[in-house]
């Protein structure tokens, strides 16, 4: 197969393997005579071996009994309501995973709370650092902006009339 394919090869990439093959044999599949080579057929008898075993010791050890159980008990019979996975365990990997992305507290029981009670709060970095700090000082303007709102009539008559008469010198400049 390897002299067939070999114009090919030769065409491609200017070297083929059909001189190597017919001086070092078949058995091996060189790649080049100063490069070390692997076996596809001892590869291939060593995968049908191992498949042969597996399937031997399978077909001697097996018992063939079934073993009947309650589906949902693993296998254990005794199981109480406080025993079964919650929520909380089946998002614990995720958020083990994404942990360093986010900010967590947890509240977790211990084994012998008598009324277990599982909070975790995750909170968005982000938010603290960079929207945090916007949000502040938005609030603050909002704050100084309703004070101006709350007083008088006459004030706020006098700081619209001043803001009209500053925007008439900008704009007449």
């Amino acid at each position: 197969m390897i002299e067939l394919i070999d114009p090919v090869t030769r065409r491609l990439v200017d070297h083929g393997l059909a001189e190597t093959v017919r001086a070092h044999g078949w058995l091996l599949a060189p790649t080049s005579p100063d490069r070390a080579a692997y076996g596809p057929v001892i590869f291939l008898l060593g995968i049908a071996a191992s498949w042969l075993l597996a399937w031997l010791l399978v077909r001697r050890l097996y018992h063939g009994r079934v073993r009947r159980s309650i589906p949902w008990a693993c296998g254990f019979p005794w199981g109480t309501p406080r025993m079964q996975d919650t929520a909380e365990g089946f998002g614990q990997p995720i958020r083990q995973i994404f942990e360093p992305f986010f900010r967590m507290q947890r509240e977790l029981p211990t084994p012998f709370d008598e009324r277990p009670r599982y909070r975790v709060s995750v909170d968005d970095p982000f938010w603290h650092w960079l929207y945090r700090p916007i949000a502040s000082a938005v609030e603050r303007l909002a704050r100084l902006v309703g004070l101006l709102q709350q007083g008088r009539i006459a004030v706020y008559l006098l700081f619209s009339f001043l803001t009209l008469i500053t925007m008439l010198w900008a704009v007449g400049r």
